[in-house]
């Protein structure tokens, strides 16, 4: 009987020390990088839609997704959710509200921060609805 205890207690503890990296093999990325080309389209002359994929990103204490997207013209960023996949990456949404008018075919300096990865800047063209880019 003490043998079987003193077992189920080791496996138990291993269990326990396993879980971190137990969510790092079920896709969560510690250091995720950003995949592709992100885009833009236009909603309205103020508002956008970003998207652009990634390893998972993890999430914060308080359930959010870890990123941090800054536009340098200093529009916000707002919503930002997982909306779909593109093969093994993670496809992310956000909002993006600017006090100017956006211009559709300009390219907008972009900074992301994913996770524990260091800042990555892109250049993102904004297209208009239905244009394919």
């Amino acid at each position: 009987m003490l043998r079987t205890r003193s077992l189920l207690t080791v496996t138990a503890v291993a269990a326990t020390a396993l879980a971190p990296a137990g969510a790092i093999a079920a896709g969560v990325s510690s250091h995720p990088h950003l995949k592709g080309a992100p885009q833009m389209r236009s909603v309205d002359a103020n508002h956008a839609t970003l998207k652009f994929a990634s390893d998972r990103l993890p999430r914060t204490a308080s359930g959010k997704v870890d990123a941090k997207i800054t536009f340098v013209n200093g529009a916000r960023v707002s919503g930002l959710k997982p909306t779909g996949r593109h093969g093994s990456d993670t496809v992310y949404s956000a909002r993006v509200s600017s006090e100017r008018p956006l211009r559709n075919h300009a390219k907008y300096t972009v900074k992301f921060r994913l996770g524990d990865s260091s800042t990555v800047t892109r250049f993102v063209k904004l297209y208009a609805p239905g244009e394919h880019g």
